[in-house]
C-alpha cells in the first residue's frame, strides 16, 4: 500500500512541476522543495518491497512504513489542496471565501510543502539504520506484464460446476440423501419444525462450495417447492435474515422493519410448502437469536429441511441440528488437480509436464485447503516458467509465524505478484463488513474518488485482475454480457486476510463491536450500530478519508463533525434517518463521493456546488427530494448522478455545463420532459428512465451524444415516438424500450446502429417503420421481441422480412413474435422471419395465420423452450417432437384446436424418439380441445417423451382422455377446469 501511495504522491509532484511552472514561480523556494520531495520519496519506493516482506517480523519497519503512509496522506491532501484552490481561484462560481490572492494561496501551500520536506529528512535518515536491499527496478511481473485482455477474463462465477470441485462428491451425496430422505412422519409428530442439518468444518475448506453444489442439484430443486439461500454471517442480524428470507419468497423487496412483522410474512409464505433453508456462515451460539426464526419456519410441508454451514460445532449443535457433516481436509492430489486445472489452463503438454513435479510439492503446502488450493493456481497461471513455480515454493512467506495462520500465506504470495495499485484497491475493501455484496460500478467509483485509479476502464481492468486471482467471489454476470461483473463478496478468509494488511487504515463497526485509538485510521465503516457512538473516541476525524455510516442518526450529524472531516473523500450516509446536510459541507474541499441513498433528503443546501471535486452524487430511493440545486452545473467533475424512485420533475437547465458526466438515472422518478441542454454532454455514456411515466419524448438533440452506450426508456408510457437523430448514436450498444406502448415507430436511423448488443422491442410499424432496418443489427445477443402492430402481406413485406434476416442474428437467444390482435401477417412474410438456428427460447403471441411456419420444426434444433400463445386460427399442431432439444412447451388459448394427434410426433421411424427431452408439457385454455390420441400402437415402435416429469392442463372443458404412457413417467399432474377428463394417476 505504501508503495501505491508514494507512487500517486510523485506522480501529482511531478504534474506539478510540469503544468504549473508559472505558479511556482511566484513562491520562491518551493519548485526546489517539491523536486527534493520527489526526489526523496522515489528513493523511499527503492526499499518498500524489502521493507514490506521485513515489516512481518521486525516492529521498527513496521513502524517506519506506517509513518510512510501517514507523510504520504498529508503530501496527498497538501498537493489535492493546490489544485483545488488554484482552479477555485480562477472561477467565478465558488463562494467568496475561496477567492483568495493566487500569492496567498501559494504562500499558504508552500509553507506547508517546506514542513513537509523537513518531515520527510527524518524519514529518510531513519530508512538508513535498517539497511534496506535496494530494487534496482520496481516491477511486478504478472499484473504488469499481462494484457488488459488477459486481466479481464475472469473465470469464477457463483453458480457453482460440479466438474470443477474436487474430493466433494461423496459429500455431496451424503447430504443430497439427508436432505430427500422421507422422515415426514416423526417431523409432523415431534412439532420442532424442519430438521437441521449442518456442514462443519474450518475457514477455507469449502463448506460454501458445498452447500452451493447441493442447492443447484436437480434432485433438490424437483424435491423442494421452494429454496432460500440466506447469507448470515456475524452478526446474527435477525431483521435483515428474516427480510432476506421474505425478499427471496415473495420475489420482491419489501419495506418491512419489524421483526415479528416479518416472521409472521415467513409463516405465512413458507406455510403448506416443501422448503429448504440453506443459512451459510453461521457463527452466533445464542439460542435466543435463533428460535423466533425457528419457530416462524414450523408451518413448511413435512420434509421442509434447513442447511447450515458453520465452523463451529456449538453452533451446529445449538441450532439443534440432527446431523452433522464434518468436512475433511482434501487429499494433496485432490488439491493438484484443483490448483492444476487453474495454473496449468490453455498450456501446452510439454510445458505442463515440467511444471507438475513444482505444482505438486505448491498443492502439498495447501494443507488440504481447496481455497488455498484455489488461490494458489490463480497466483500460479500468471507464472509462465519453472523458475517462476520454484519461487512460489521456495518463498519464505511460508516460513512466518505471524501470518501462518488460516489461508494468509498463500493470499500473501498472490498480494504480493499484485501491482501497487492493486494491492491498494485489494486492501481498501476491508472497510466493508463480511458477507457484503460489493457493487462493482460503485467499488470503481469508490476507487476513483480515493484517487487509486482516474478513468472507470482501469477500474474494471484492476478489478478484473483480482477476481482472476480468486480474491473475489460469488460474481453475477450481466444477463445480456456475461464479460461484465455486477456483484460479488468476499471469502471470509479473503477478508481477513485485507484486514489483516489494512488494520490500521480500514475498519468496519457493528453493534457487536467498538473500539477506541485507531491514530492513523482512514476508512471506516459504521454499520447500524443502533446507538450514539462518538466518533472522535475511535479515530482522529481529520485524517479520515472514507466514512460510510449507515443508519446514523441526524443528532451525531453535527456542523462539529462535518468541519472536523477536512479530508474525506468518500462520504456515505445511506439510510433513513437522515433528513438534511447541514450548510458546512461545502467546506469538505476533497470529497467526491456522496451517497445519500434510502434518505429522507429533501433538498441540497446550496453549499454542495462549493465541491469542486464531486465525482458521483447517489440520491437513488430518495422519495422526498425533488431538486437540483440551480447550481448544479458548477460540478465539472462530476460523473454520476442517480436519482432514481425521487420527486425530481425536472433538471436544471445548468446541468448542460457537466461536461465529464457519464451516467444519469432518473428510473421511477416524476420527471416530465429532459432540458435540450443535456444535449451538450459530450461525455455522457448511460442515460437511465425506466418508468419515467410523465415523459412523452426524448430531446431532439439525443443525437449529438455520440458517447452513448446505453439508453433504457422501458415502461416508459407516455413516449410515443424516439428522435430522428438516434442514428447518429454509433457507440449505442443497449436500446430497451419495453412497455413503451404508445410507441408504434421505430426511425430510419436504428439501421445505422450496427454496435447495438441489445434492442429489447422492435416495432413494426405503419409509415416509415420497417423489418428491413434491422439488416444490419447482427450484434443483438440475448432477447429480442419483435412487435407487428400493421399488417404485412404483400410482395414489399416479404422483401422486407427477408431484408431483415433474422436468421443471421446468431447471438439472439430469446426471440418473440408478438401480432398485434386483427394483424394479417401473409405466410411467406413468417417463413422468411426464420429465427437463428442457436435460438433456444421462442415465443408466438396471436400469430393470425392457420398454419404455423415450416421452420418452427426444421431449424431450431437448440430451442430449449417454446411457448405458443393465442393462435386462435390454428386448428392443429406442427410437429414439435422433432425437436431434439426441447425441454418446455406452453400451448395457451387456441380455439381452435380439437384434436392432437401423431403429427403432433414428428417421428415415425422405428426406434425414434419424439420429444426427447421434454421434461414439462403445459396446456390452457383449449375450449374445444375433445381427443389427445394414445399413440398405442406408436408406443410399440418409436418411444414418446422419455424425459417427461410435469403435465398441467387449466380449462380444456372437452378433452376426455391423458396418454397413458404419459402418466407413468409423471412426477407432476395439475389438472384445472377440464370438467370431461378422468384420469387414473399416482404419483
Amino acid at each position: 500500500m505504501a508503495d501505491a501511495l508514494i507512487s500517486g504522491v510523485v506522480e501529482q509532484l511531478i504534474n506539478i512541476l510540469n503544468h504549473q511552472a508559472q505558479e511556482l514561480k511566484r513562491v520562491l523556494g518551493v519548485k526546489k522543495d517539491i523536486k527534493n520531495l520527489s526526489s526523496k520519496l522515489e528513493k523511499i519506493r527503492e526499499v518498500l518491497d524489502d521493507a514490506e516482506k521485513r515489516s512481518f517480523k521486525e516492529t521498527g519497519i513496521k513502524l517506519w512504513i506506517e509513518n510512510i503512509q501517514d507523510f504520504s496522506y498529508q503530501v496527498d491532501d497538501v498537493l489535492d489542496e493546490w489544485r483545488t484552490r488554484t482552479l477555485a481561484s480562477r472561477s467565478s462560481f465558488l463562494p467568496s471565501r475561496f477567492h483568495y490572492k493566487r500569492f496567498a494561496i501559494h504562500r499558504d501551500i508552500a509553507k506547508k510543502i517546506k514542513e513537509l520536506d523537513s518531515t520527510l529528512d527524518r524519514i529518510t535518515k531513519e530508512k538508513d539504520q535498517f539497511k534496506f536491499d535496494y530494487a534496482s527496478s520496481i516491477t511486478h511481473t504478472s499484473a504488469a506484464s499481462h494484457s488488459d485482455q488477459e486481466l479481464m477474463r475472469v473465470t469464477t462465477a457463483f453458480d457453482v460446476d460440479a466438474s470443477e470441485i474436487q474430493g466433494r462428491k461423496s459429500d455431496a451425496s451424503a447430504l443430497i440423501s439427508k436432505l430427500v430422505e422421507n422422515s415426514g412422519e416423526e417431523e409432523a409428530r415431534n412439532g420442532n419444525g424442519p430438521p437441521v442439518i449442518s456442514i462443519v468444518g474450518t475457514g477455507g475448506i469449502g463448506k460454501t462450495t458445498l452447500a452451493l453444489l447441493v442447492f443447484g442439484d436437480e434432485q433438490i430443486k424437483t424435491h423442494f417447492d421452494e429454496r432460500v439461500w440466506i447469507c448470515v454471517s456475524d452478526p446474527f442480524d435477525q431483521i435483515k435474515i428474516a427480510k432476506a428470507i421474505v425478499e427471496s419468497t415473495t420475489k420482491s423487496s419489501t419495506d418491512l422493519s419489524q421483526l415479528h412483522v416479518l416472521l409472521a410474512k415467513i409463516q405465512s409464505t413458507l406455510s403448506e410448502k416443501r422448503f429448504l433453508l440453506v443459512m451459510d456462515d453461521v457463527w452466533t451460539e445464542q439460542s435466543a437469536k435463533w428460535e423466533p426464526l425457528k419457530n416462524s419456519l414450523k408451518d413448511g410441508l413435512p420434509g421442509s429441511r434447513i442447511l447450515v454451514t458453520s465452523r463451529s460445532e456449538r453452533v451446529a449443535r445449538m441450532m439443534g441440528s440432527v446431523y452433522q457433516h464434518q468436512l475433511d481436509l482434501i487429499s494433496d492430489s485432490e488439491a493438484w488437480l484443483l490448483l492444476s486445472r487453474i495454473a496449468l489452463s490453455g498450456r501446452r503438454e510439454e510445458d505442463c509436464k515440467k511444471l507438475k513435479d513444482i505444482g505438486q510439492k505448491i498443492a502439498q503446502k495447501c494443507k488440504g485447503l481447496p481455497l488455498a488450493a484455489k488461490v494458489m493456481g490463480s497466483l500460479l497461471c500468471f507464472k509462465d516458467t519453472r523458475d517462476d513455480w520454484q519461487n512460489v515454493l521456495d518463498n519464505k512467506i511460508w516460513e512466518l509465524e505471524e501470518v501462518v495462520t488460516d489461508l494468509f500465506p498463500h493470499l500473501y504470495q498472490s498480494y504480493n505478484d499484485l501491482t501497487p495499485m492493486m494491492k491498494q484497491c485489494f486492501s481498501y475493501c476491508a472497510v466493508f463488513p463480511k458477507d457484503y455484496e460489493i457493487e462493482v460500478e460503485k467499488l470503481i467509483r469508490i476507487w476513483m474518488a480515493q484517487g487509486y485509479v482516474t478513468m472507470e476502464s482501469k477500474g474494471r481492468e484492476l478489478f478484473g485482475g483480482l477476481a482472476k486471482r480468486s480474491f473475489f467471489q460469488n460474481l453475477k454476470k450481466d444477463d445480456m454480457d456475461f464479460n461484465i461483473i455486477i456483484s460479488c463478496k468476499m471469502h471470509d478468509i479473503v477478508h481477513d486476510f485485507a484486514q489483516f494488511l489494512s488494520k490500521n487504515e480500514c475498519y468496519s463497526i457493528d453493534q457487536h463491536k467498538d473500539k477506541a485509538g485507531f491514530k492513523n485510521l482512514r476508512h471506516l465503516s459504521w454499520q447500524n450500530t443502533g446507538k450514539n457512538m462518538n466518533l472522535a473516541s475511535i479515530c482522529d476525524i481529520g485524517k479520515l478519508r472514507s466514512f460510510f455510516a449507515e443508519g446514523f442518526s441526524p443528532e451525531q450529524l453535527t456542523p462539529d463533525l462535518f468541519n472536523g472531516l477536512k479530508s474525506m473523500r468518500v462520504l456515505g450516509l445511506h439510510g433513513r434517518e437522515l433528513q438534511e446536510l447541514p450548510k458546512n459541507i461545502g467546506n469538505l474541499l476533497h470529497l467526491r463521493y456522496i451517497d445519500l441513498s434510502w434518505s429522507n433528503v429533501e433538498e441540497l443546501p446550496d453549499a454542495v456546488c462549493s465541491l469542486y471535486n464531486l465525482q458521483t452524487l447517489d440520491l437513488r430511493r430518495c422519495r422526498c427530494f425533488s431538486r437540483l440545486p440551480n447550481g448544479i452545473g458548477n460540478l465539472h467533475q462530476l460523473r454520476y448522478i442517480d436519482l432514481s424512485l425521487s420527486k425530481v420533475k425536472d433538471l436544471p437547465d445548468k446541468i448542460g455545463d457537466l461536461n465529464q458526466l457519464k451516467y444519469i438515472n432518473l428510473s421511477w422518478s416524476k420527471v416530465e420532459k429532459l432540458p435540450d441542454t443535456i444535449c451538450s454532454l459530450e461525455n455522457l455514456q448511460t442515460l437511465v428512465l425506466e418508468r419515467c411515466e410523465h415523459l412523452s419524448r426524448l430531446p431532439e438533440g439525443i443525437g449529438n451524444l455520440v458517447e452513448l452506450k446505453y439508453i433504457n426508456l422501458s415502461y416508459c408510457t407516455q413516449v410515443q415516438e424516439l428522435p430522428k437523430g438516434i442514428g447518429n448514436l454509433i457507440n449505442l450498444r443497449h436500446l430497451n424500450i419495453r412497455g413503451t406502448n404508445r410507441l408504434e415507430t421505430m426511425p430510419q436511423g436504428i439501421a445505422k446502429l450496427t454496435q447495438l448488443c441489445s434492442l429489447s422491442e422492435f416495432k413494426v410499424g405503419k409509415e416509415s417503420s420497417k423489418l428491413g432496418y434491422m439488416e444490419k443489427l447482427n450484434q443483438l445477443k440475448g432477447e429480442l421481441s419483435i412487435t407487428v402492430l400493421c399488417d404485412l402481406n404483400n410482395a414489399a413485406d416479404v422483401e422486407e422480412a427477408e431484408k431483415a434476416e433474422l436468421r443471421n442474428k446468431k447471438h439472439i437467444k430469446e426471440l418473440c413474435l408478438d401480432f398485434s390482435p386483427g394483424v394479417d401477417v401473409g405466410t411467406d412474410v413468417m417463413e422468411a422471419l426464420e429465427p437463428p438456428p442457436e435460438l433456444q427460447t421462442l415465443q408466438l403471441i396471436r400469430y393470425g395465420g392457420t398454419h404455423f411456419p415450416s421452420w418452427i420444426t426444421l431449424s431450431l434444433d437448440n430451442l430449449r423452450i417454446l411457448k405458443i400463445y393465442g393462435c386462435r386460427n390454428c386448428s392443429s399442431l406442427p410437429p414439435l417432437g422433432k425437436l431434439p432439444s426441447l425441454e418446455t412447451l406452453f400451448i395457451w388459448d387456441m380455439k381452435e384446436l380439437r384434436y392432437v394427434g401423431r403429427e403432433f410426433l414428428g417421428v415415425a421411424e422405428v426406434g425414434g424418439v419424439a420429444f426427447p427431452k421434454l421434461k414439462k408439457l403445459e396446456f390452457y385454455d383449449c375450449p374445444e380441445w375433445e381427443e389427445w390420441d394414445d399413440f398405442k400402437q406408436e408406443a410399440i415402435i418409436i418411444i414418446i417423451m422419455p424425459c417427461i416429469r410435469e403435465l398441467e392442463l387449466n380449462y380444456c372443458r372437452k378433452l376426455k382422455t391423458v396418454p397413458h404412457h404419459l402418466l407413468s413417467r409423471l412426477e407432476s399432474l395439475k389438472i384445472k377446469h377440464c370438467p370431461s377428463l378422468k384420469v387414473e394417476y399416482s404419483k
